[in-house]
């Protein structure tokens, strides 16, 4: 007599069941050999949807396009109640007992002594609806508690999802048990840092992810497209970075190193508003005297534009004021040299090293005083908290008026936080901040003449003030410390040895 078909089924669902394929395996393996089936007589397939996405797609696909389709009679074995479904609603739990009441086929369960035909008694069909409804609980209840769990290691402080660019999960743990941890991620950490930095100064998204490329900045993924416009964009709108984490729109604050402070995230958030407002053709198009210039005729604003290839300076009443528009090739020659003469020659370095470590030692006495200033403040507010509570609990005042003080004495407590992480960080990167304008000063020739319009603009704005165009020349003014370089040298050249460094 022709033996039925016979397909074996292994499947599991989440990551604790991944190590029962093989014990599934061996046991369906084992009721096959005692149905008289030798290995080549039976097909055996395996389903690791813990591990795999698309597997539950081809559980179903398997259903549709083998099962639905076959000729003959054929048995399905699945090694328990759950291993087949834990949801009695799934298309293919539908088609596969439309199957069995067609007599097409038959549903083995051998762990559960359970084998479903067309012609099962209601007891065996009961049996195996109430297994199919407690595999439908154990999933729901399954669900619950990762939800639970989840909800936990938030208020914890702790995130349950991949840890964003910048930090990097880490296990430290053992093998067997391990302890999933996120730590900063030292290889990119500083381009995050550099991106809040540049976008604080009304940078564009676009130019900061260029810049950023051209340094060498690249997303974790083998083969990913280089970090683009948006790629940035979501990284500044990313609270984790200062602190706090978002889980379906909950905001809770975690126990990780934050890359940035608040204050430096608020910054961003402000130019993102302002850049909003400001959004025109004009706007996005990059200009080195772009919103930087002024007209010496009448006060008005002065806006590049390009005509036939050449970038023109011109002033916002048109020409009224009789000032001309300007080719800006006619003035940027003069900016670029005075930018030049900024660098500090090398026997003076020492010098301006050694006022600097001067100047950090009298910094340190001015954020001393106001770190404890802030810290006094912070705890009265603390306090008043307190007694608002008692209040509240005592009766004395409703909730609706202990909840509104109560909103408004803890945001007063996070602006003084933000104060006291800026004063803190501050006070500990002033030779820093120092040092790095020192650099800038020795590198400001280089990056001016090799920078494109939108960097030279943030450059200048950074290094000039009251600039001003009358009658086709531009006057300025050069901003500390940059000034106090060029009167030094000059001095120098003059025989003065005054020393007047750091202004």
């Amino acid at each position: 007599m022709k033996k039925a078909k016979l397909i074996l089924i292994s499947r599991v669902s989440d990551v604790e069941q991944r190590k029962a394929l093989p014990a599934q395996k061996l046991r369906l393996e084992n009721y096959a050999k005692e149905l008289g089936y030798l290995p080549k007589e039976y097909e055996y397939y395996e389903f690791d949807e813990s591990a795999y996405k698309d597997d539950r797609q081809k559980f179903s696909l398997l259903i549709e396009e083998k099962i639905k389709t076959l000729d003959d009679f054929a048995i399905i074995a699945f090694d328990k109640i759950d291993r087949f479904t834990r949801d009695a609603s799934q298309q293919e739990v539908r088609t596969v007992g439309s199957l069995v009441e067609k007599g097409k086929i038959e549903l083995h369960f051998p762990s559960d002594n359970l084998f479903i035909t067309k012609d099962s008694p209601a007891t065996d069909l009961f049996r195996l609806g109430i297994g199919m409804l407690l595999a439908k609980y154990y999933s729901d209840s399954s669900r619950d508690n990762v939800k639970r769990r989840f909800d936990q290691m938030l208020n914890d402080g702790i995130w349950v999802h991949r840890a964003p660019i910048g930090y990097k999960n880490v296990n430290n743990g053992t093998p067997q048990k391990p302890i999933k941890d996120i730590e900063i991620d030292t290889e990119r950490a500083h381009y995050i840092v550099k991106a809040f930095e540049m976008r604080a100064q009304g940078i564009p998204y676009e130019v900061i992810a260029r810049e950023l490329v051209n340094n060498g900045f690249a997303s974790r993924r083998a083969g990913a497209k280089p970090p683009n416009k948006s790629f940035i964009e979501r990284i500044l709108n990313n609270k984790f970075y200062y602190g706090v984490m978002v889980h379906k729109g909950i905001e809770y604050p975690h126990e990780y190193e934050p890359l940035i402070s608040r204050a430096l995230f608020n910054q961003c958030q402000a130019v993102k508003k302002k850049r909003k407002h400001d959004k025109t053709k004009y706007d996005s198009k990059d200009y080195t005297f772009k919103k930087i210039v002024k007209c010496g005729k009448c006060g008005r604003a002065v806006s590049p534009f390009k005509s036939r290839n050449t970038v023109y300076l011109r002033c916002a009443s048109g020409g009224k004021c009789g000032n001309p528009n300007t080719a800006e090739s006619l003035v940027i020659d003069g900016v670029s040299a005075d930018v030049s003469n900024f660098d500090v020659p090398t026997e003076w370095l020492a010098k301006v090293i050694n006022e600097l470590r001067n100047r950090h030692d009298n910094q340190q006495l001015y954020y001393t005083k106001n770190i404890e200033q802030t810290r006094a403040e912070y705890d009265k507010i603390k306090e008043k908290l307190k007694l608002l509570y008692y209040d509240r609990i005592e009766g004395r005042i409703t909730k609706q008026f202990h909840d509104e003080i109560a909103n408004e004495l803890e945001a007063k407590q996070q602006s003084l936080n933000d104060s006291l992480k800026m004063l803190t960080s501050d006070n500990k990167n002033f030779q820093v901040t120092a040092s790095y304008l020192l650099d800038l000063a020795q590198r400001a020739e280089e990056l001016f003449n090799e920078s494109d319009e939108a960097l030279q603009q943030k450059l200048l704005e950074y290094v000039l003030s009251n600039i001003e165009l009358n009658d086709k020349k531009l006057s300025y003014l050069l901003n500390d410390p940059f000034r106090t370089i060029v009167e030094t040298k000059e001095k120098a050249l003059s025989g003065s040895n005054n020393n007047i460094w750091c202004g």
